[in-house]
């Protein structure tokens, strides 16, 4: 994997790629709430288990801006468990609700991966995403990204699951596993290779 000693921008049709800056977490914080009722359950935590290979980590998590191409910041791309040995990283991607929907995280996933996989010199990536989150996951597919595996994860008490019990929301319900004790959404695992992004026609820079 090769390292720089700085990025530098990534200009896409209509957007930019950047490092993150400091400033840059105050502007997220001002972000607007969600308007998807159940955008509280699309990132919790993973059940990450130990392996032999935990040593080659480097245990940082990187980050870069997504910006129109104004200069307004929409969004934030992460990688974490970055593994030197094997050559991957797990991806992190939010946009700001007012740029949900547009296909700029897409244009933006673009650009990073023909980055990732070319100066970068990283040949997998991995990602969890909420399985219900079907916009998410058609935009990972159509990148390329394909389901390695499935996983359950508690979701607590959360007020939002009530919902589920209204009509307008029972597409929902295979996602959710409910008991008297507990409820569980499902997430998908879902990796992309490098030899897989140039067979599709993926670029590199």
């Amino acid at each position: 994997m090769k390292q720089e000693a700085e990025m530098r921008e990534l200009l896409g049709e209509r957007v930019r790629i950047r490092p993150w800056r400091r400033a840059d977490t105050l502007m997220q914080e001002r972000w607007p709430r969600y308007s998807e009722p159940f955008s509280s359950l699309w990132n919790i935590p993973r059940h990450h288990q130990a392996s032999h290979d935990d040593q080659f980590w480097t245990g940082a998590t990187e980050a870069w801006a997504i910006e129109l191409r104004s200069g307004q910041l929409i969004g934030r791309l992460s990688l974490r468990e970055i593994d030197r040995k094997q050559q991957s990283a797990r991806l992190g991607i939010s946009l700001a609700q007012p740029y949900v929907g547009q296909g700029l995280g897409g244009e933006a996933l673009r650009l990073f991966l023909a980055y990732y996989f070319g100066s970068l010199g990283f040949q997998r990536m991995v990602l969890d995403v909420a399985a219900f989150n079907q916009r998410a996951v058609r935009c990972y597919q159509r990148l390329g990204f394909v389901e390695l595996r499935s996983e359950w994860r508690s979701t607590g008490n959360d007020p939002v699951l009530r919902l589920l019990d209204e009509e307008q929301y029972q597409h929902l319900r295979p996602f959710f596993r409910r008991n008297r004790f507990d409820t569980q959404v499902e997430f998908y695992e879902m990796e992309l290779t490098r030899e897989a992004w140039l067979a599709a026609g993926g670029a590199l820079i």
